[in-house]
């Protein structure tokens, strides 16, 4: 009964545009980064486990978050330098450094600041005080600050790409805190709103999500548990519609 009204259209996530940029991008970071293999990647979850933190606002919970982050990003954290800024500051002493803003189009505050590298061989990030209130956020900036020092820092990027500075936390076992913290409901002072993080949508996340599991061949991976709602809703359809057609995921032949 009503059968009229079902469309017979098959359900594609994005568009195909958009699919093989991450497609074409995963392959390129696969290539870049080959060890450890994908499917021995160590996926950092918002557990104990993976951040033995007590979380109390302190610069080093920020400190701590950073040499848990550089590890699974291979990374000696000892080349990059973390400092602080607050919305108020104007002025941050860049060195020789090129710096990159890190925040929502909508919204001209930084969330986080990434320097290339200095006369003394080491990078530098800036980071939000506010951040040191919200641990998901913090860690989110962190891992695409470093990702920044992954692909422009080790000349892997001649120019900056921020969606697919994005897609490197994925990679590099962070999707989970950047994709959750790309769009946030919350109630302050009995007033409903929401926050954005970071340059992709919350279904381009879901993709680039699924994208990492049906490479590893994880039809249902534990690891989806501690993805938001709507990222979580959205991943599993990019990874059934992957599994499903499996021989249109890396056909760049439209």
């Amino acid at each position: 009964m009503f059968n009229f009204l079902k469309s017979n259209k098959k359900y594609e996530p994005l568009n195909w545009e958009l699919r093989k940029y991450f497609e074409n991008n995963f392959l390129w970071l696969l290539q870049e980064f080959p060890k450890p293999k994908i499917e021995d990647r160590k996926i950092l979850t918002p557990t104990s486990e993976h951040f033995p933190i007590k979380w109390n606002k302190s610069k080093d919970n920020a400190f701590d978050a950073h040499r848990i982050i550089c590890e699974n990003m291979q990374i000696d954290p000892s080349k990059v330098e973390l400092d602080f800024f607050d919305n108020g500051l104007k002025e941050i002493d860049m060195g020789t450094s090129m710096i990159f803003v890190e925040s929502d189009p909508e919204n001209p505050e930084a969330a986080g600041l990434f320097h290339h590298e200095k006369e003394d061989g080491k990078y530098s990030v800036s980071l939000d005080e506010a951040l040191l209130a919200k641990p998901d956020h913090l860690i989110a900036t962190i891992a695409h600050e470093l990702a920044h020092v992954k692909l422009l820092g080790v000349k892997k990027l001649n120019q900056n790409d921020e969606m697919l500075t994005d897609f490197t936390t994925v990679f590099f076992g962070l999707g989970i805190f950047n994709a959750n913290s790309a769009f946030q409901f919350y109630n302050q002072s009995d007033r409903w709103g929401y926050s954005n993080l970071g340059y992709l949508k919350t279904d381009e996340w879901a993709y680039a999500l699924a994208l990492f599991a049906f490479i590893r061949q994880e039809d249902d991976p534990e690891w989806k548990q501690y993805l938001s709602k709507t990222i979580k809703k959205d991943f599993d359809k990019c990874l059934r519609y992957m599994i499903d057609n499996e021989e249109e995921v890396f056909k760049f032949d439209d």
